[in-house]
């Protein structure tokens, strides 16, 4: 495996989501992301910081009509569904699933495009910075990637390019005691069973359905819940207790 490290620096004014942050110095973010196919994804991020903050987080995440972060010129359409996972007056978790990639240049949107599947993202926010590391399972594409998003960036947005190479600690956290309701567990169980996990994917949702007897639909909205849940987990782990 391989990992891919750069960050972005935001002027004041050009993203909506990253003026919060470079307003608000203590408020940070760390966020995990998977690319399911070439044109969708999910995204789990948790925002700590002043409840103020994070009003406005929450408004620009969740709410229609409000100012969408976009990180190119190019006009995104995706299809975004957000997700409130928790919430309390230091601490915001958003489960992001994005759809219809194809519509937009964003980074996540051409990581699906370009890099070989099976891309993780790991990432973090503060002040008027976003670092992000991807890990991938080679070196394919991973310059034609850094190259066409960097042309794509939008005016104020500039990425200094970190490294790129083997990964050299990726930070590990039993999930065991991250509880399902049953029916996700099974659906995850059997989609791990099947090799939907796999890369190349061994089986797909409409086969999951079947097999199940359910609608597509449930089996994908139960894998959907169960991997916002699994990765809330994480997250939660990684992030250090509160100074006494």
């Amino acid at each position: 495996m391989r990992e891919l490290v750069f960050e972005l620096k935001y002027d004041k004014g050009v993203d909506p989501l990253m003026d919060v942050f470079g307003d608000c110095p203590e408020l940070t973010s760390t966020l995990i992301a998977s690319l399911v196919d070439h044109d969708c994804c999910w995204i789990v991020e948790r925002f700590v910081g002043p409840a103020s903050a994070l009003d406005q987080i929450e408004s620009i995440r969740c709410k229609t009509g409000e100012p969408r972060e976009e990180t190119t010129e190019t006009t995104c359409e995706a299809v975004r569904h957000p997700t409130i996972l928790e919430r309390s007056p230091s601490t915001l978790v958003t489960h992001l699933f994005v759809e219809s990639l194809h519509t937009c240049d964003s980074i996540w949107a051409l990581a699906a495009r370009r890099l070989p599947p099976g891309v993780v993202i790991q990432s973090r926010r503060h002040s008027h910075h976003q670092e992000f590391r991807l890990l991938v399972r080679s070196e394919e594409n991973v310059e034609v990637f850094y190259e066409r998003f960097q042309d794509l960036l939008k005016d104020g947005i500039s990425a200094q390019f970190g490294h790129l190479g083997s990964v050299d600690q990726w930070a590990y956290d039993s999930l065991s005691g991250v509880s399902l309701p049953e029916e996700q567990r099974s659906t995850l169980r059997l989609a791990v069973k099947k090799g939907y996990y796999e890369t190349p994917r061994e089986t797909t949702l409409d086969e999951l359905a079947e097999e199940s007897d359910l609608p597509r639909s449930t089996v994908s909205y139960r894998l959907r819940r169960a991997e916002a849940a699994l990765t809330k987990g994480y997250l939660g782990r990684l992030t250090p207790p509160a100074a006494e």
